[in-house]
């Protein structure tokens, strides 16, 4: 029996298997959430920035930066919204308004803490 030198010996290392790990910068980030802010979905953003949709599930970062797009396209919606209602003069939109923010719909008249006090009571 021939005796092996361990220097005639090489150890393999395994290379890693998948993907290599996706890197949110603060640059894509920004990305992330200015494309959330125009309503972009998960999945297009994802298809954008290089990644899968699961990986901006999975980070932290990535959900918050989302979540913060998404809510700046609320809030810009209901602003253009308002200016229609004010700025336009839109009956239609500040009805709609009413009845979304307000709960002023028709059904709700029939609720005694929307009806207007009597005159006695006022006197």
């Amino acid at each position: 029996m021939e005796k092996i030198d361990s220097k005639d010996i090489e150890i393999i290392q395994p290379s890693k298997i998948g993907r290599p790990n996706f890197e949110f910068t603060p640059k894509v980030l920004d990305q992330v959430r200015n494309m959330a802010s125009y309503m972009c979905t998960k999945q297009e953003i994802a298809t954008v920035i290089g990644c899968s949709h699961s990986t901006i599930n999975r980070s932290e970062d990535a959900c918050k930066a989302f979540e913060e797009g998404v809510a700046l396209a609320k809030q810009t919606i209901r602003k253009t919204q308002f200016d229609i209602a004010t700025k336009l003069n839109s009956a239609q939109m500040a009805m709609w308004l009413g009845k979304v923010y307000l709960r002023q719909d028709k059904d709700d008249d029939q609720d005694e803490s929307n009806n207007p006090l009597p005159l006695t009571d006022i006197v």
